[in-house]
């Protein structure tokens, strides 16, 4: 039976019927004290952060402990793993289009522009690379403009760095789940978008094993208090076509990061730093663990089961 909130609406389809989806403290880093809830709509079964925190409070959801700018975490990106994955990114972006055509290519919360940096390599010297996130270290703007890549620091949602039906292919890779308001910024992200631009977007998405197993608190795909926003391969689209998109192609990826975080938070291990468990093996630099259940995935994708991690290439015609 859903529960009636005067205040909640679900952000897709204004819906005030709830259910609770889960609820729990920030296990990860403890940002913040106190418990979230994440609702699930009755109507459409979307899931949001409710409430959904105030632009002024999300900063300090990110504290400096936190795993992309914190070597000492057990979660941090770096090392042949990364290397891998973002090859892995770039052949397969490489499968839906030919890069070599582009003109502007836009990174949304580009984190440290690997991606870029590796696209640059296979991309002709007049294509234009921008990169978008809050900050960036100072060697990596120093790479970047070494690179003839454009990074620009502000909100993902801020688009006034962009031009006008200027891009080729845009980039928002586990970004979106973490937006107030996902529809108008893909809304603004439409106008952006050369014609037949491509929007190439990966979040999370309720249906992996690692789900079904943690669903009930610890599932690392929840990221208590980040992700505002988890979408299933449905809302995903329907949001997108409600957007003025067209769906070009839709399907799972691998997520060993997440079944790494749900194991963390069922084990009660903090991603801020490393403690002195035994289990501390579970981590995001150990290629035994990461390779495991990246293959465990591709056998579900295989089988045609999905995972808790989706991609959709879209299209503005």
């Amino acid at each position: 039976m859903g529960i009636d909130s005067g205040q909640w609406s679900c952000p897709l389809c204004h819906n005030a019927q709830q259910t609770i989806e889960t609820s729990g403290p920030d296990y990860e880093y403890a940002s913040v004290p106190g418990d979230f809830v994440l609702s699930r709509c009755a109507r459409c079964g979307h899931v949001s952060l409710n409430p959904i925190p105030q632009p002024d409070e999300i900063a300090a959801l990110y504290p400096s402990t936190y795993y992309t700018v914190n070597p000492d975490s057990p979660l941090y990106l770096h090392g042949f793993i990364y290397e891998r994955k973002i090859r892995g990114d770039i052949k397969r972006i490489r499968s839906y289009v030919d890069v070599r055509r582009l003109r502007s290519i836009v990174d949304i919360g580009c984190g440290d522009a690997a991606r870029l940096f590796e696209l640059r390599k296979t991309v002709p010297p007049e294509t234009e690379c921008i990169g978008l996130d809050l900050r960036f270290q100072p060697d990596v703007l120093k790479r970047a403009e070494a690179a003839n890549i454009r990074l620009v620091e502000g909100s993902e949602t801020d688009m006034d760095n962009l031009r006008d039906a200027a891009h080729d292919l845009m980039i928002m890779s586990q970004i979106l789940e973490h937006l107030r308001d996902p529809l108008a910024t893909l809304e603004r992200l439409r106008s952006k978008l050369a014609r037949n631009g491509l929007l190439l977007i990966e979040t999370p998405t309720r249906g992996g094993l690692d789900y079904r197993l943690f669903r009930g608190r610890y599932w690392g795909g929840y990221h208590l208090p980040r992700h505002f926003h988890l979408f299933t391969h449905d809302s995903l689209a329907q949001t997108a076509r409600q957007a003025g998109y067209r769906v070009v192609r839709q399907g799972s990826l691998p997520s060993p990061g997440f079944w790494i975080m749900s194991l963390r938070n069922a084990l009660g291990l903090r991603s801020s730093h490393r403690g002195k468990s035994m289990f501390e093996f579970l981590n995001f630099s150990n290629l035994l663990v990461v390779g495991g259940f990246t293959a465990l995935d591709l056998a579900c994708i295989t089988l045609g089961v999905s995972t808790s991690n989706q991609f959709v290439l879209l299209a503005r015609d």
